[in-house]
């Protein structure tokens, strides 16, 4: 097909062909994958409960599973009300949300927690980074990881009517994902090369190499399913309201203003004692940038829920209380993506091992996260996923290096005085370093106290630069034109590290070639942390690949690119009017309570007033 748009009348009509032909192939070695309310409004954890007690839910990346807990009941004779308008409060994306093409748009977390309630994905990631069938009843590979199998489920059809087939996927990708500047990067990064029809609701993805993470990248850009029919008769009008299969449709947006859904009726996703989706008749979503303004409008009545990604605010959430004195629920998590102090492996004296081992050791992580947020609530981080996740290992976690003085000051007290040093500097002198750091009061408090501790090992200079966001980034990540490229121009930096894509897609791009990997901030290389990437993209056995991953953490730690500080942190919160928060009902009858990245699901959640 190329780039070329399909007619809606041709793609009827291929449709109907493919109906009708029975395409047959054979997948040698295929594997499938798998994957009430309180008196008093409370803080909820993640959780994943079945339909019937609990359950394990097994995710399609092959890890081993959460074992369920009861979720949150509902008060004693009351049940869901229909109807009813959601109001909630945004913060600002990166990007400005100036349409929804999931093609030509970013669409950061805001945005997907508009998106995700109209244009559906074929799978999700829950709260503790499994994936699950969504859109798709089943996806399987063969032994190759290079051939994957998608069945959709049968019977669901887009808001204006259109079926959901495999050949709507298929020109969707072709025509629309593969080309579009947004979505183009991701397909890439998923390795697709092609994607081809078998019939009605099966497909198969053939991939440039192995990738055990692609049920993830489903998940996301890749896998967000619309109706090409729509997108190709008005492509101003479906830029402005999608037409997909989710519990919501567009009733009105334009840029800058609220965006207003209404309840699509013919829903086709159930709660999990089988009454229809969803219980409101509209959301309304309105973005407040202002992080204590979000909260303040949410205490005096203008807005149900609000989602932040702010640390101080999902503390001040989960302690706030409105003005008849109830409090807030706050469904808080830490997500998989920690601060840290990251060191450029290029630049001496930080090539040296010795060094960057000694500053770790110098560290103390508590004196730092806590100058982060004296009064907020954090966690220090021991590798890139949180307690709460499928590929955090506590092997790891306890092997992360303590605060150790004497053994930071004997391995600088090795390189100082060792006449190859690195930094060309007399034997004797103190190492020099210069740590880049933004604006922010809370990261000042930090690189501060980071400061004192590296300066009283009598052996460091520490100067410290502070400059704006787009700055930094430009001076962390390089560009082409350098030399090597994307080698950054900087010693020491403020930075994030992990992040909530499968570990293959950031284990690679975090070790990947200097000179073509921008993601690779640190200039880390070696061929151990290579063939591990690799292996973690390569395996989807659930034990093989937790021990690839956790065996990828301890080698980065190993080699200490960076001083680890705290988990970044999400709430999704609401008043005591509403109930249902976070919760989500699977198309497989289970139930999973939580959120990621702030990025709630607001279906089943309704409101107890009139």
């Amino acid at each position: 097909m190329g780039n070329e748009r399909q007619r809606p009348g041709l793609l009827r009509s291929r449709r109907a062909g493919i109906a009708a032909l029975a395409t047959v192939l054979l997948l040698m070695g295929a594997c499938s994958t798998a994957t009430d309310d309180t008196p008093e409004p409370e803080t909820v954890t993640p959780t994943i409960a079945g339909s019937e007690g609990t359950e394990d839910i097994t995710p399609t990346n092959g890890g081993s599973g959460q074992s369920a807990v009861p979720t949150t009941q509902r008060l004693e004779g009351t049940s869901p009300r229909r109807g009813g308008t959601l109001r909630v409060l945004l913060a600002a994306d990166p990007t400005p949300i100036t349409g929804w093409t999931p093609w030509d748009h970013v669409c950061a977390w805001s945005c997907r927690n508009v998106l995700d309630h109209v244009l559906e994905t074929l799978t999700v990631v829950l709260p503790d980074g499994s994936v699950e069938p969504w859109l798709a009843e089943s996806v399987s590979a063969d032994a190759s990881l290079q051939r994957w199998t998608i069945t959709l489920r049968p019977g669901i059809a887009f808001t204006d009517g259109e079926p959901l087939d495999a050949l709507t996927v298929k020109t969707g990708i072709d025509d629309y994902l593969r080309s579009g500047r947004a979505s183009s990067g991701h397909l890439r990064e998923a390795r697709i090369t092609s994607v081809i029809v078998v019939d009605e609701l099966t497909l198969v993805i053939e991939l440039s190499e192995p990738n055990a993470g692609l049920p993830a990248a489903l998940a996301g850009p890749v896998g967000r399913v619309f109706s090409v029919v729509a997108a190709e008769a008005d492509p101003g009008i479906f830029a402005r309201a999608p037409v997909g299969t989710g519990p919501f449709v567009f009733r009105r947006w334009s840029v800058g203003e609220p965006a207003v859904l209404e309840a699509n009726p013919d829903y086709w996703r159930t709660a999990s004692d089988g009454s229809t989706l969803p219980w409101a008749a509209d959301i309304t979503f309105t973005e407040i940038a202002d992080e204590r303004q979000r909260l303040e409008a949410l205490l005096d009545g203008r807005g149900d829920i609000l989602m932040s990604r702010s640390a101080e605010l999902s503390t001040a959430a989960a302690a706030a209380t409105d003005g008849a004195g109830r409090r807030l629920t706050a469904v808080r998590r830490f997500d998989d993506n920690a601060g840290v102090v990251l060191f450029n492996l290029l630049r001496a004296p930080l090539d040296d091992i010795r060094v960057r081992r000694a500053l770790v050791a110098a560290a103390d992580q508590s004196r730092l996260v806590s100058a982060l947020g004296p009064d907020v609530d954090s966690l220090a981080a021991t590798q890139w996923w949180s307690p709460a996740s499928i590929w955090h290992s506590t092997e790891v976690a306890a092997a992360w290096p303590i605060h150790d003085v004497e053994r930071a000051h004997a391995l600088l007290r090795e390189y100082t005085e060792d006449p190859e040093r690195s930094d060309d500097r007399d034997p004797g002198e103190p190492v020099r370093l210069r740590v880049l750091c933004t604006n922010d009061l809370a990261l000042g408090r930090m690189t501060a106290e980071l400061e004192r501790q590296w300066e009283n090992t009598g052996l460091v200079d520490v100067e410290v630069e502070t400059l704006a966001r787009t700055g930094l980034i430009s001076r962390v990540m390089g560009s082409v034109v350098q030399s090597p490229s994307f080698a950054g121009d900087f010693g020491a930096t403020c930075w994030r590290v992990g992040g909530e894509s499968d570990p293959a897609v950031l284990a690679s791009a975090a070790v990947g070639p200097v000179r073509t990997t921008p993601l690779n901030a640190s200039n880390i290389s070696g061929e151990h942390l290579t063939a591990l990437a690799s292996l973690i993209k390569s395996t989807d056995a659930g034990d093989d690949r937790r021990d690839a991953v956790a065996q990828f953490m301890a080698e980065l730690a190993n080699e200490a690119p960076y001083v680890l500080l705290a988990y970044s942190s999400s709430v999704v919160a609401a008043t005591a009017d509403v109930e249902g928060l976070g919760r989500t009902s699977l198309p497989n009858g289970g139930v999973v309570e939580g959120q990621r990245l702030g990025v709630g699901r607001y279906d089943e959640a309704w409101l107890r007033r009139e």
